[in-house]
């Protein structure tokens, strides 16, 4: 952290626009000259100009810790067939919160696994609905398909709603405001490409006819075109409406930046998919000189290779840059993060443990689990022109009323 009085250099601040920023550096012109100006309406006292905190992000749990809760929780789901997955997942998520601090302070989360049952068995019943559906006919499948994606936003709006109204940092609850139909209009769009998809894939497996598949090949590769508007629309509804008790969250990342993000993706793919593939023709081809005999099966398992190869790097390398994108466009006037997560240690991180995830039959999973998180929590960091203790003045415990927590929300948004 920054000591106070030390001067960053802060750049346009996310959530406003310039003649916001030129009231904010008037305001603080006067508080610092003592004028006693009178403040905006809404918004926190801030730290003199110039003055800028720079608050850690950091996390603390040990591997073994960990491991000993996840071999607990696989037990138990084995033991229970699969009913106690709420408190695994609970369990899980307070044990990560519980070993992360900002600006020093914990966060916690305070959800009640027995109150996640309801949501659970409907899941379940709509999953098994789908599934029982399609083995009586492919129409009937398709047509509970269509209904379980005409709800599965609204599970997105709740998951959001929960995770965040029972987070906590130093005592604090966080919130999200979003509405469902927001959430509806930003996923319209991919599911109703993929319900469209899946329409005409049925119709040509029943028609046999080239056209068709031809039809579903040009819509699967509009599809794919798609791809940073979805995560762009998904990441824009998610973020502008994150909120820190008094400070409302703005995302500022644009379309055009997450289409380079995606471009670049498509080309590490590429020349992965090149390297790797071709790896596996030099094998195929060493194999075939020696007269070894190559199975249907160890074609399968060549494939397989090459495919979770190619993912292996191709996955971590979207998840670093999307990390980076997504959080250092997040803030506000006078609190913004920053996300400078190393996305070629991130990769390599990603492949080794791929590595030792196969040689160990996946029981490596929760030191995979820590080392990952690590590197993605503790490459983020908060630049605020807040005091820590002045936000958490103005931002009622976990544990007060929801009558003293509404005063806040209704308080005048300050993202823009």
């Amino acid at each position: 952290m920054a000591p106070p009085g030390s001067s960053l250099p802060w750049p346009a601040p996310i959530g406003s626009d310039y003649q916001d920023d030129l009231a904010y550096r008037f305001q603080d012109a006067a508080e610092c000259a003592g004028v006693g100006g009178a403040s905006l309406a809404g918004e926190l006292p801030r730290l003199p100009q110039g003055v800028v905190l720079r608050l850690p992000v950091r996390f603390h749990a040990r591997a073994a810790d960990y491991a000993r809760l996840w071999f607990t929780n696989l037990l138990m789901l084995v033991l229970t067939l699969g009913l106690f997955w709420p408190w695994a997942q609970v369990r899980a998520q307070r044990f990560f919160m519980r070993h992360t601090t900002v600006a020093g302070m914990p966060l916690d989360y305070h959800a009640v696994p027995i109150r996640q049952l309801p949501r659970y068995a409907f899941m379940l019943a709509l999953l098994a609905g789908v599934v029982g559906s399609w083995r009586g006919s492919p129409l009937a499948g398709l047509l509970a398909l269509v209904l379980a994606v005409a709800v599965w936003p609204l599970g997105v709006h709740l998951s959001l709603v929960h995770q965040l109204q029972h987070t906590s940092w130093s005592g604090r609850r966080l919130a999200f405001d979003g509405q469902v139909d927001a959430v509806y209009a930003a996923l319209l769009l991919p599911l109703s490409i993929g319900l469209m998809l899946v329409w005409l894939c049925l119709v040509a497996s029943l028609r046999s006819q080239p056209a068709w598949w031809a039809a579903c090949g040009f819509l699967a590769a509009v599809g794919l075109l798609g791809v940073p508007l979805y995560f762009w629309a998904y990441m824009d509804y998610r973020q502008n409406r994150l909120r820190l008790g008094p400070v409302g969250l703005a995302w500022k990342g644009t379309l055009s930046a997450m289409g380079m993000l995606w471009l670049r993706v498509a080309v590490w793919g590429g020349l992965l998919a090149a390297l790797v593939g071709g790896l596996a023709v030099a094998v195929l081809g060493g194999a075939l000189m020696m007269h070894l005999d190559i199975t249907a099966m160890g074609a399968r398992l060549l494939t397989a290779g090459v495919l979770l190869g190619v993912l292996a790097g191709v996955v971590p390398y979207s998840h670093a840059r999307l990390q980076n994108l997504v959080w250092s466009k997040t803030g506000h006037r006078a609190l913004r993060f920053r996300s400078s997560l190393d996305v070629r240690a991130y990769v390599v991180l990603q492949c080794r443990h791929a590595v030792w995830l196969l040689l160990t039959l996946g029981l490596y999973w929760p030191w995979a689990t820590v080392a990952s998180r690590r590197m993605r929590t503790q490459a983020l960091e908060v630049w605020s022109r807040v005091d820590a203790e002045v936000l958490k003045s103005h931002w009622p415990s976990y544990g007060q009323t929801r009558s003293a927590q509404s005063i806040h929300s209704d308080a005048p948004d300050t993202r823009r």
